[in-house]
């Protein structure tokens, strides 16, 4: 779909701009809806300038326009159907954008910064926050991580503060903390007239059909030596069996961040089977980044999680992790030992199987 045939359908109400939020605590809620409040007021202005009858919704902003549309599902079916619905809001969007700052990306919104690039929905970066970031070994200065940076068509810094740290009271203090929400606000809006009156590409063509029994690993990029000792562990057990395997190494090569990240991308869209890593106090960003990518491509995912915490908030949310990267997933391994039978199984290859 063009971004032309986007814009018009922005315009209908059919392609509602996409704001995602960290949803489990208030102050990323708020968030959220502050930038939706100043994109809502961007997208208006710009359709009106364009001659354009603007008809809600223009925004999606999940949780509040979810879960709200969900209140006769029943409970053992509810966070099945906020996937559903969000999944299908990033695909006919008219774009995603995406509030980071974090050093621990929030899992659920990285996810569907790759899953929108997948799919062909333009993904925007909104840094909320005032440092970069820089790799030991690379001298680029990034906003946002270098996979997620690779995903994403643009990525503005809303992330300006006074860092003096010279308030004269509290009172002080709080102004000047609520007049950098009341800038992001104003930004978001701009950015959003932007958006419409020039229209950003979309992601490149699919890269075509993956190599048949071709398996990609992707445990963070090997930035840290746990994630390479078991990458390199299921590789070898895998391989054993049959497999071509691949593995993220964009921490572990050399030359920039940004190509070693597009290699990561280039040789898990030429997967047939993705397997992730899940463990951590939330799944690394950048892992659940590409989880969204090669399952807006349609490739399969295998999610390795052997963790033994649950969120939980009753019978319509009992999971181990967020919710879009556990129903995006085909099959969840519980330990390395059965992640080589569950590839065997998703991929129904038996223990010959030989990459092409």
């Amino acid at each position: 779909m063009s971004m032309c045939t986007r814009r018009e359908r922005l315009a209908a109400g059919r392609a509602p701009l996409y704001v995602a939020t960290r949803l489990y605590e208030p102050s990323g809620r708020y968030l959220g809806a502050r930038l939706e409040r100043g994109c809502l007021q961007g997208l208006r202005a710009a359709l009106a300038e364009l001659g354009l009858e603007a008809r809600e919704p223009l925004t999606f902003l999940p949780f509040r326009d979810s879960n709200s549309a969900l209140q006769d599902v029943p409970p053992g079916e509810f966070s099945r159907a906020i996937y559903d619905l969000d999944r299908a809001r990033i695909e006919q969007g008219y774009a995603l954008l995406a509030p980071l700052g974090d050093l621990q990306t929030d899992s659920g919104v990285a996810f569907e910064v790759g899953y929108a690039a997948g799919v062909g929905t333009p993904a925007v970066l909104l840094w909320l926050n005032f440092f970069v970031l820089r790799y030991d070994g690379a001298e680029e200065t990034l906003l946002a991580p270098p996979l997620l940076s690779r995903l994403a068509v643009r990525t503005e810094n809303l992330g300006a503060f006074d860092l003096s740290l010279r308030f004269e009271d509290r009172e002080d203090y709080l102004r000047a903390v609520a007049a950098s929400l009341d800038a992001a606000e104003a930004q978001a809006a701009e950015l959003c007239r932007a958006l419409v009156a020039h229209p950003p590409a979309a992601r490149p063509p699919n890269p075509g059909p993956p190599g048949r029994g071709r398996v990609h690993l992707e445990f963070g990029g090997g930035q840290f030596e746990a994630q390479r000792c078991w990458a390199a562990r299921l590789r070898d057990e895998l391989e054993g069996a049959g497999f071509a395997v691949s593995i993220s190494r964009r921490y572990q090569e050399s030359g920039p961040l940004l190509e070693r990240a597009a290699d990561d991308l280039a040789a898990a869209a030429a997967s047939e089977l993705v397997v992730a890593l899940a463990d951590g106090p939330d799944v690394d960003g950048e892992t659940a980044a590409l989880q969204g990518y090669v399952r807006g491509l349609g490739r399969k995912v295998l999610l390795y999680s052997s963790g033994r915490r649950r969120i939980y908030t009753g019978p319509e949310y009992d999971h181990r992790h967020n919710l879009m990267l556990l129903y995006s997933a085909d099959r969840l391994a519980r330990s390395l030992d059965g992640a080589v039978e569950a590839a065997r199984a998703l991929l129904d290859q038996g223990s010959s199987s030989t990459a092409p």
